[in-house]
């Protein structure tokens, strides 16, 4: 009997057991469900605190919000501004002391730390923020954090002139890589002479390649010169930047480099012309595209079928050959 008596008590025990965890449960339910109701009504009083002071009217309430809920609420509404008010609303942001907490996680001995400091940074894009990663962008100890910088930097307009940025970065020493690009692409329309005047020092041939690259980003005429003397360089890269530098610019002066480039002994010049006059929308280079479509390499011939149905209107297009095996 003491046997059976056994399995009732630990039988309810477990029961009771179960009860209590369910109970618990329900509990920590209700209780984050109302947290997370007083938490959005408190993101939307902060919320509904900085669009009037940021449209200058008064505003009652005490300055008892949370840093953390306040830096929040103002990453929600930063994208929604521009203008006059998104600098406003930086500039009580920094009144508020809001960003002093991510400015202080930016002097972390962590590096991912610092690299998640950053990311705010660059969406906040105040005057301190700039100031900052400026700073470490030339100080920092680690190579990875000073490159996320300076990337921030690029996105907030903001670089440093580019022979500046490459010695920060101690970048000539190395092989250019996606970030390098895309640090010279957002430096071009901000420095246009200076990025002609590094073409003029003693540079590896893959930077010389990217910097001519990213006259195509400059939106400077000015650069046609230089695209014209670099199109007859013996090497086939400065060739085929010069081909998307052109394209970008879009300078009615590259149509006769495009076109020489239709012949170039190297397929991926060939290419790049076929891409530019296609960018261009030069109907002129028609003929010459349509020679292509007998060309030795496959990919050339693909995509001289794909230009001519761009650059010519369906109902001119007369038959064709169909391109050599």
């Amino acid at each position: 009997m003491s046997f059976y008596q056994d399995i009732v008590v630990t039988t309810a025990l477990c029961a009771g057991a179960i009860t209590i965890v369910f109970l618990a449960l329900v509990l920590r339910r209700y209780l984050s469900e109302r947290n997370r109701a007083r938490r959005d009504e408190r993101d939307a009083a902060i919320t509904r605190s900085y669009l009037q002071r940021v449209a200058g009217h008064k505003v009652s309430e005490a300055d008892t919000w949370p840093r953390r809920a306040r830096l929040k609420a103002i990453s929600r509404i930063l994208p929604l501004l521009r203008g006059g008010e998104r600098t406003r609303l930086l500039q009580i942001a920094e009144l508020d002391g809001v960003l002093r907490e991510t400015l202080r996680i930016s002097h972390s001995l962590y590096r991912s730390s610092r690299i998640n400091a950053i990311q705010s940074m660059q969406q906040f894009g105040s005057e301190a923020c700039i100031g900052r990663l400026r700073e470490m962008m030339a100080s920092d100890r680690s190579p990875r954090v000073r490159l996320e910088a300076a990337f921030a930097l690029g996105a907030n307009g903001a670089l440093p002139p580019p022979r500046e940025t490459l010695r920060l970065l101690n970048a000539l020493c190395r092989q250019p890589t996606r970030l390098d690009i895309a640090l010279l692409r957002s430096a071009a329309p901000l420095y246009p002479e200076q990025m002609l005047l590094l073409l003029e020092d003693e540079l590896q041939d893959a930077w010389r390649v990217q910097i001519i690259d990213a006259l195509g980003w400059s939106d400077n005429m000015g650069a046609i010169d230089t695209l014209d003397k670099a199109s007859n360089d013996p090497d086939p890269e400065i060739r085929c930047a010069v081909m998307r530098a052109s394209a970008r610019l879009g300078h009615p002066a590259a149509r006769r480099w495009i076109m020489i480039g239709f012949t170039d002994p190297v397929p991926a010049v060939r290419l790049q012309a076929i891409g530019a006059s296609v960018r261009l929308g030069l109907r002129k280079a028609v003929p010459a595209i349509a020679q292509l479509r007998h060309d030795p390499e496959l990919w050339v011939r693909l995509r001289a079928e794909q230009a001519l149905e761009q650059l010519e209107p369906v109902d001119d297009v007369t038959p064709r050959a169909a391109p050599l095996a």
